[in-house]
């Protein structure tokens, strides 16, 4: 038997019980000692601004994920300040600003340490300093006047717990992660409640766990080949092993204290910090498992969080209020759909496992041999070809093989285009070498140029002019993260569809089987099209669930091929 804690203990399976018991023992007292000084420090917030300290706590934990967000979209802003236009020009200027301001901070630094010489060169300097924030306050000013999308985006601001109240229908709730080095803070709030918890998991800790579970469920990892279908004549089929004990004590520690506000909710809002950025909540367990890991029909009796809720990923809290805006806009014309996939690609290498290979950059250009080398995807056309027949779209709307390129892409008019799909290789920055930022497949042209190289960046993406209600990229890897601790929340791909107008992005955690990825996307379409009561992340639960329960195919029970996918942005109707 595994030790196992009651209360807000660690209930997680302990593989070395006397090194990770001490651990645990040493995180409770330290606890202990937290919780004893929390009261004063609290209080403190309390008294400070009349709000309570639940309240003053979560706007204080909303600044960390808000300044990693915004250091997220740095790479999108100095792109727009290359571009052409007023935004490119404010953005530039307010660059240049940020610039002048650090140089005559290290001189004020440097002049700091001999006062008495260095007096009116430090008041001039402080001076200088005030007068450069003065004309970026100004730019801020026209920037949230003229480009609301674009500064909302990268300029998040808190909101308290009675605003996230005022956004949420009867039916929703907001999940909030803050990880930090010796403990995790979770955030419960519905529209008539709020809870909040402190747990023992730190970053590290809470990592290692997070690793584990991500390497189970990467088809593509030395420890799990769950990619290949299993259908023995015997019926004996296991699958590989998916460590739901581990699972379920995340959940435990985790989501357990604070589910009294989330019970009855049929949709749940999700901002997720470090390593929990890595992995769906869908795949953790709220009941403790029965039967072997191992045994497809005990994975389908599993009671995964995905069976009580639809979970929608959120990059800041303050995005709910930009969300539920875009919901109350939202296109009202015919589903115009327009899809790309199914590049022309002739090798057998899948993104990510030959890195170190030389030659995949030319310059600034992708190598276009080197991208024609990777694998083929089969069944993405045929995806493709579904999700058009289940929106009305005709043939000239499906740009696959040879007409799915990066030109085509660039040249298309998507001011009604409600649906954008891609269905190929997604590739994270560092997957093929010099490859700085993540970025689309394409059919590779025969010669590179600034225009088409094969590769759609993040940075490209980010200069579309979009309007689509829901971009789904069925692409390897669209999410990112490898569960350590400084997994990105949201993958650059995500951020820059979001900066180019889309209201909500369809994305996978991990390298996503083919067949798997074409039921997961048509049936969730499929499934919005028939109802338009339904949201997109219920419609794709409903999609995980009932490929999930598929028992002609043992395979489908294991979360690698059901639970990829999570709804980014919008998740609404």
């Amino acid at each position: 038997m595994l030790p196992v804690q009651s209360g807000s203990a660690h209930n997680f399976a302990i593989e070395s019980w006397p090194t990770r018991g001490v651990l645990f023992t040493i995180r409770h007292l330290l606890l202990v000692i937290g919780w004893l000084c929390a009261p004063l420090c609290l209080s403190t917030f309390s008294r400070a601004d009349g709000q309570t300290p639940e309240a003053r706590a979560f706007e204080v934990a909303q600044w960390a994920t808000i300044s990693a967000a915004g250091k997220a979209m740095e790479q999108l802003g100095q792109r727009s300040a290359s571009g052409s236009g007023d935004l490119s020009t404010i953005v530039r200027q307010r660059q240049d600003l940020l610039a002048d301001i650090a140089d005559k901070q290290r001189a004020a630094d440097a002049a700091d340490g001999d006062m008495a010489s260095n007096a009116s060169l430090l008041v001039a300097l402080r001076g200088e300093i005030d007068s450069l924030r003065t004309e970026i306050a100004e730019l801020d000013r026209r920037l949230a006047a003229e480009f609301p999308n674009y500064y909302e985006l990268v300029n998040p601001k808190p909101l308290s717990i009675l605003d996230v109240q005022a956004q949420l229908e009867d039916d929703e709730a907001l999940l909030v992660f803050l990880v930090a080095a010796a403990n995790t803070y979770v955030w419960a709030i519905s529209k008539t409640a709020s809870k909040w918890h402190e747990d023992i998991f730190g970053r590290a800790m809470l990592g290692d766990d997070i690793a584990i579970l991500r390497a189970q469920l990467d088809p593509n990892s030395a420890s799990n080949r769950g990619a290949e279908s299993l259908d023995p004549e015997d019926g004996s089929a296991t699958v590989p092993a998916f460590d739901r004990m581990r699972a379920w004590a995340l959940y435990g520690e985790l989501i357990r204290p604070v589910e009294s506000v989330l019970l009855g909710k049929q949709h749940v809002f999700v901002v997720a910090d470090g390593p929990l950025a890595a992995l769906p909540l869908s795949v953790l367990v709220s009941e403790e498992p029965l039967g072997q890991d191992t045994d497809p029909s005990a994975l389908r009796d599993t009671d995964w969080l995905a069976k009580r809720y639809a979970f929608t990923t959120l990059p800041t809290v303050s995005s709910l209020s930009i969300i539920k805006k875009a919901e109350r806009t939202r296109l009202h014309s015919a589903k115009r759909f327009k899809g790309y996939g199914a590049p022309v690609l002739g090798g057998k290498r899948s993104p990510g496992g030959n890195s170190a290979e030389r030659g995949f950059f030319r310059g600034s250009l992708a190598n276009v041999e080197a991208v024609r080398d990777l694998a083929p995807l089969p069944q993405t056309e045929p995806e493709l070809r579904r999700l058009a027949a289940s929106l009305g779209a005709g043939e000239q709307d499906v740009f696959a093989g040879p007409r799915a390129t990066e030109m085509a892409v660039k040249q298309t008019d998507f001011s009604n285009t409600a649906v954008l799909a891609f269905a190929t290789h997604g590739l994270l920055s560092g997957d093929l070498q010099g490859l700085a930022e993540p970025a689309l497949v394409l059919t590779p042209p025969d010669i590179a140029s600034s225009l088409d190289d094969g590769l759609l960046t993040a940075s490209e993406i980010s200069e579309l002019d979009l309007s689509a209600e829901w971009v789904i990229l069925s692409a390897c890897n669209t999410a990112g993260g490898d569960g350590r601790p400084d997994a990105e929340g949201l993958s650059g791909l995500a951020r820059a569809f979001i900066y180019a107008g889309a209201r909500a992005i369809l994305v996978s955690h991990w390298p996503v089987r083919d067949d798997a990825a074409a039921r997961l996307t048509t049936g969730a379409i499929g499934l919005l099209n028939s109802d338009n009561h339904l949201r997109r992340s219920e419609a794709l639960t409903i999609a995980m669930l009932d490929l999930m329960r598929d028992e002609r195919d043992p395979s489908l029970a294991h979360p690698s091929a059901w639970a990829p996918f999570v709804v980014v942005g919008g998740g609404g109707y």
